[in-house]
This record gives structure tokens, C-alpha cells and sequence, in this order.
């Protein structure tokens, strides 16, 4: 049975080792061209750099076609906690829940029509195919949720791991005399190369207070849009320095060390984890071919010298 899994975890750890080694080549990519951006920058980007992706930007031939499908999904066109659970992603469009409701019953009609295919060309019963049928409509339904969370989740892990940095040039611009507004772009600006999910958030929130939306539902918006706790943290303390008319840059000195603990010791966790995930592909990926290597020889000199002991 060990010589049949042989060839299986070989597999298995020459796919982890390629995995491996396309993180490596992506990330050293991203900071190459993070690099390049600065070099070549050679100081401030141009204001119209940073122009961010209106609301109501027009969508793709091929955006506005999957739109037309999320009319029969009505309740999810019009719900709110969709749409900031979609900012959340990143899709800020005014028709971004259309596409999202559009997604699902595409999902779901191709799906739903590839199973039941499927299971007529087998040849199962009706009542199988009946079962698959509504099973992959089911995951049709939930598949475009399912990219929505993990781009979240994505987005999230970004600006949670850039912030207390942002939140650093934030102290230093308010100590340096700017007003809230301009250290927010300023540090929107700033931060486009670490986080470009960070930065247009922050220029969002300076957007929206130059619209006349109050600095308090500004910042409101910004917690709700990004989903991080650490972001709710902060937006509370910006909300309550500005209500009791504290100093702002002495609170948000305070948040930014809290911010970097808190950092630390994620990153601590994270490294004590790692034992238990090497667990794995040790255990099922390593061993088996070390003991192979290290016993086979000796095995065929056993089998060899009992063979003729038979004989």
C-alpha cells in the first residue's frame, strides 16, 4: 500500500514546493515594482494620479448583461446590507449589487444545467438527477458570496497589517499643523504603495467631508466600508477627540502604539502556528519518502537473502 502512495505525496510535495516558490516570485515581484514606483515617482505623484473610481462609473457591455439577470433576484438589488458588504470587497458602483444579484442566477442557471447534463449523459435515475440538480443550483447561489468573503477577508488582512503605519504619518502630520482633512489625503497619497486599499479609503473619507458630509458620519462610513475592528477602534477615538474637543495627536499616538502591539503580536501567533501546519506535510509529504529511501535498501537486502534461504 506504501509504494502506491509513494508516487501520490511525491506529488503532492512537488505541488507545494511550485505553490511555494509562485508566492515567493509574486511577492518579490510586487516589492520590485513597489520599488520602481518610487524611483521612478521622484518625489509627489501628479493630483490626477489620484483620482479615485466614482460611484457612478459606467459598467462593462459584459457587466451590464449579467445586471439585467439580477432583476430576478429583487430582494438582494435593494438591500443594504449587501452593498456594504460589497464596499467591504471593494465594489463601491452603484450597480454593484445588480452584478452581484445578476452573478448568482448566472451561477446558478449554469450550474444547475451542467449537473443535470451531466447526470443524463450518465444515465442516473430521475431522482438523482433531481438531487444533483438542486445541489448545484445550491452552490451556484452561494459561490459568488463565497469570492465576495474571501475578497473581504483579503482586503481586511491589508488594511489591518497598514494601518498602524498610516496611523504613524497621521500623528506626525497633525503634530506637524495640518488640519484633519489634509493629513488625511496627505496620508491617503502617502500610503498608495504599501495599501492601495487603505489609501482610497482615506481618500474617500476626505472626499465625502469636502461633499459636506459631516467628519463624524465621514468617519462612521469609513468603519463601515472596511469592516476591521481595529478601523472601528479608531474612528471612535477620532470621533470622541473631535466631540470633547481633546488633542487629537496625542490620542492618535496612543491608538497608533496600541495599534503596533496589537500588530506584534498577531505576527507572534502566527509564527507559533507554524509547527502545527508543518504537522501535515510532514507527517504525510516528508516521511513517508525518507523512509522509503532509508529503508528500501535495506528491505531488498532482506528479501534477497530470505529468497535464497527459500531456495
Amino acid at each position: 500500500m506504501m509504494i502506491y502512495l509513494i508516487p501520490v505525496l511525491t506529488a503532492l510535495t512537488l505541488l507545494a514546493a511550485a505553490a511555494a516558490f509562485y508566492q515567493i516570485q509574486v511577492r518579490r515581484g510586487n516589492v520590485s515594482d513597489r520599488l520602481r514606483r518610487v524611483v521612478d515617482g521622484g518625489g509627489e505623484e501628479p493630483e490626477e494620479t489620484h483620482t479615485l473610481e466614482t460611484a457612478d462609473a459606467p459598467l462593462p457591455f459584459f457587466g451590464r448583461l449579467v445586471s439585467f439577470l439580477g432583476w430576478l433576484l429583487p430582494g438582494q438589488i435593494f438591500s443594504e446590507t449587501l452593498q456594504w458588504e460589497l464596499a467591504q470587497a471593494g465594489y463601491r458602483n452603484i450597480d454593484s449589487r445588480k452584478v452581484f444579484a445578476g452573478a448568482r442566477v448566472l451561477c446558478m442557471l449554469i450550474l444547475g444545467l451542467s449537473t443535470a447534463l451531466i447526470c443524463l449523459n450518465i444515465h442516473r435515475s430521475p431522482q438523482e438527477t433531481l438531487t444533483l440538480t438542486l445541489l448545484g443550483v445550491v452552490v451556484g447561489y452561494y459561490l459568488p458570496m463565497m469570492f465576495v468573503r474571501s475578497r473581504q477577508s483579503k482586503r481586511q488582512m491589508e488594511i489591518t497589517l497598514s494601518l498602524p503605519d498610516a496611523l504613524d504619518l497621521l500623528v506626525i502630520c497633525v503634530e506637524a499643523g495640518q488640519g484633519l482633512n489634509a493629513a488625511l489625503l496627505k496620508v491617503g497619497r502617502e500610503t498608495e504603495l504599501n495599501s492601495k486599499a487603505l489609501s482610497e479609503e482615506l481618500r474617500t473619507v476626505n472626499n465625502e467631508m469636502r461633499a459636506g458630509i459631516t467628519r463624524t458620519q465621514a468617519l462612521r462610513n469609513f468603519a463601515l466600508r472596511t469592516g476591521v475592528d481595529e478601523v472601528r477602534a479608531l474612528v471612535a477615538v477620532m470621533i470622541q477627540s473631535d466631540r470633547f474637543g481633546t488633542s487629537i495627536a496625542k490620542a492618535l499616538r496612543t491608538h497608533a502604539e496600541s495599534l503596533r502591539t496589537r500588530r506584534r503580536q498577531r505576527a507572534e501567533e502566527t509564527a507559533r502556528k507554524a509547527p502545527v501546519k508543518l504537522v501535515f506535510p510532514l507527517v504525510f509529504c516528508i516521511f513517508p519518502e525518507l523512509l522509503v529511501v532509508i529503508l528500501a535498501p535495506g528491505m531488498l537486502q532482506l528479501f534477497r537473502a530470505l529468497s535464497k534461504m527459500v531456495e
